[in-house]
């Protein structure tokens, strides 16, 4: 693959002038948010019964058509007892979205300019991790989660608190399985391939992905954040009392990627429903944003295609819906739909088919992760959007 560098920094200067006019709704996101034109309101609902129920206290919803987003709302308030109310403007931390919004969009962008090579071993880059048997795992598996890395090590509950020891840690580590053979979903493959995409632009992850991604989509509230300082005006996720010893606010939740200083490539990302909402746009729409393209439509098939349905639901960073088992999905998105979720509550799931998105954000772990009421609400949200808007489909399972 040539290496065109010059077109992405043109393409990137050029979204850079669309983007103050760009608009992916069908009105802005003041009239979309609880217009009469709102035609799934049968959501309403369920969600705030969600709220009473202490499923969450607060979310945030964004439902789009075609690469328009038709619905753009927000329920409930940052904490149960609190007057804030969350806002379609409001920033949630992203939990393991960030794998997908940040760290697989970016090698997406390497892999077109021909600077990342998918089925390069990991140690052409980062030639410290040949440690311990690990000289072949290739980019593509930690894509895919079948490196044969384990899924992560508590580090802060066995004393490591530093970032260079952690990142030694796994550099070091062992395999578990055998590469290329199991898909097993694993932190430590992202963080790997965050380090990966710092040596071949240069920059930490945070800083590239924000001058050609972030800005070029005008995804403005969306980054990563130091840790020591809490931010009032972000949704809180848990009440810490086992490692931070405080509420968390505007700090990552995940511990390793708040040792590692809030940036990784597993965790770390901060967002409003309002910017995933373009992200999803630009994805639905084949990479186009107002006639740019950022992404090739063939490169977002390739990397949102299940590899391997015969033993896994993976496509190369994205996961995709499970046929044989309940999805976040859903029952009713098709088998091509591809998305992902974050332990703090979200979830961003794309029909390519029936060019449909459902972006749901809540605080589920507020005030305590001891709770997955979560998981069924996001379900019964995107089986009732889609049935509202396209029936129920004939395959669908019988209750």
């Amino acid at each position: 693959m040539t290496n065109p560098i010059p077109s992405r920094v043109f393409c990137t200067l050029a979204l850079a002038v669309f983007v103050a006019v760009w608009r992916p709704f069908s009105g802005a996101p003041e009239s979309a948010h609880g217009s009469e034109a709102d035609t799934l309101s049968v959501v309403d609902s369920l969600i705030y019964a969600a709220i009473a129920d202490k499923a969450f206290p607060g979310a945030a919803l964004a439902v789009g058509l075609s690469g328009e987003v038709t619905e753009l709302k927000a329920y409930g308030s940052f904490t149960y007892r609190g007057r804030t109310p969350v806002t379609p403007e409001s920033v949630f931390d992203m939990a393991s979205l960030t794998k997908v919004i940040c760290t697989t969009t970016v090698a997406m962008l390497l892999y077109e300019e021909g600077r990342l090579d998918l089925d390069a071993p990991v140690r052409y880059y980062v030639p410290e991790f040949a440690q311990n048997g690990k000289g072949k795992v290739t980019v593509r598996q930690l894509l895919t989660h079948t490196s044969g890395l384990r899924p992560y090590i508590f580090f802060h509950e066995i004393g490591i608190t530093d970032r260079d020891v952690v990142l030694d840690s796994i550099m070091a580590d062992v395999l578990v399985t055998t590469p290329g053979e199991t898909s097993r979903y694993s932190d430590f493959s992202m963080i790997t391939l965050a380090i990966v995409i710092e040596r071949i632009t240069g920059q930490d992850v945070a800083s590239y992905a924000r001058e050609y991604v972030f800005e070029p989509l005008g995804m403005h509230a969306t980054g990563f954040r130091g840790t020591g300082t809490p931010d009032p005006t972000v949704v809180p996720t848990e009440r810490d009392d086992y490692f931070r010893h405080r509420q968390l606010q505007g700090e990552v939740h995940d511990e390793t990627a708040w040792i590692l200083g809030g940036t990784a490539g597993h965790a770390g990302l901060f967002s409003s429903v309002s910017d995933v909402a373009r992200f999803a746009s630009m994805m639905t729409r084949g990479g186009v944003v107002e006639g740019v393209q950022f992404l090739q439509a063939e490169t977002i098939h390739m990397f949102t295609t299940a590899v391997d349905t015969s033993s896994h639901t993976r496509a190369l960073g994205w996961d995709t819906k499970s046929p044989d088992k309940p999805s976040a999905a859903g029952d009713y998105f098709g088998t091509r739909s591809y998305g992902h979720t974050g332990y703090t509550g979200t979830s961003m799931w794309i029909d390519p088919d029936k060019q449909l998105f459902v972006v749901l954000l809540t605080n589920r772990v507020f005030p305590t992760r001891k709770n997955s009421a979560h998981i069924e609400v996001r379900r019964a949200v995107t089986d009732r959007i889609y049935e509202e808007l396209f029936g129920v489909p004939e395959w669908a399972p019988v209750e």
